[in-house]
């Protein structure tokens, strides 16, 4: 009886000692892991320093929004020049804006930061360039103004509903548009466009139509979409070149004509 219980004690004693052992090593691979993820953290960041990765990284980027506009060496220009245009025609920050054919936000972000929260909704036909325009929010720390991106092939007619707006945008939109799809363009802005609403756009009347990437490239009178205004219920007006209203690169886009188009046909 003696016996039994000295054992059974020593039995007890022991799987203590056991899961006492446990948890301390338990314990000790816990922390061997914070150190060696600490460890591995630090070295990334060294490496991503000394490679200067970072730097490359933020090139890619650059690139990657400059094709999806245009080409190298016209982002900033676009950006600068379609803001300065927009407040030049009077968009104040309570006004609502639909840019169509919004793209990486070229001109898109700068309106989101100016206008008051809610007041800008961008639609694209490319979902992997709304992609690149998140970031570019999340990235300028606009999240809260609650900007909306709608991904569609149909202008937001859709999504939209019943919505209307003091202004829109189309920057070097146009001329990428077939006959059909331009059509479609006039019919939804005449449905999107206030009693006071104006919209804006530049277009192609000098440059021999071509193709860019997988768009066309399509050059057209001013009087072409003069007549398409006038059946869609709008009314058009030649406002000169971009280079009259303050664009600054020299290629041939500074002599695309900018037109107002406004409710009310000829």
């Amino acid at each position: 009886m003696i016996v039994a219980l000295t054992f059974k004690t020593m039995y007890t004693l022991g799987g203590e000692l056991i899961l006492e052992h446990l948890f301390v090593c338990r314990i000790l691979e816990m922390f061997l892991r914070k150190i060696r993820q600490k460890i591995s953290l630090r070295l990334k960041e060294k490496i991503f320093k000394w490679g200067n990765f970072q730097t490359l990284a933020d090139e890619s980027e650059r690139k990657s929004l400059e094709w999806s506009m245009g080409f190298p060496g016209q982002f900033d220009e676009h950006r600068r020049f379609q803001m300065h245009f927009l407040r030049e025609q009077g968009l104040m920050p309570h006004h609502k804006l639909l840019e169509i054919g919004c793209g990486p936000l070229t001109g898109g972000l700068p309106a989101i930061d100016y206008l008051d929260a809610g007041n800008y909704i961008g639609v694209d036909v490319r979902s992997s360039v709304l992609n690149m325009s998140w970031i570019q929010v999340g990235k300028a720390g606009l999240s809260d103004k609650n900007p909306r991106l709608i991904h569609s092939t149909n202008f937001g007619d859709n999504e939209l509903e019943d919505l209307r707006f003091d202004f829109l945008l189309s920057f070097s939109v146009l001329y990428h548009l077939s006959n059909e799809l331009l059509d479609g363009c006039f019919k939804a802005v005449s449905r999107r466009l206030k009693p006071s609403g104006v919209y804006f756009v530049n277009v192609n009347t000098e440059t021999p139509s071509d193709k860019w990437l997988e768009f066309p490239f399509i050059r057209r009178a001013v009087a072409d979409y003069e007549n398409l205004a006038d059946r869609h219920g709008l009314r058009l007006k030649d406002l000169g070149t971009l280079s009259d209203h303050g664009f600054r690169l020299d290629g041939s886009e500074k002599l695309n004509r900018l037109l107002r188009i406004e409710l009310g046909g000829r």
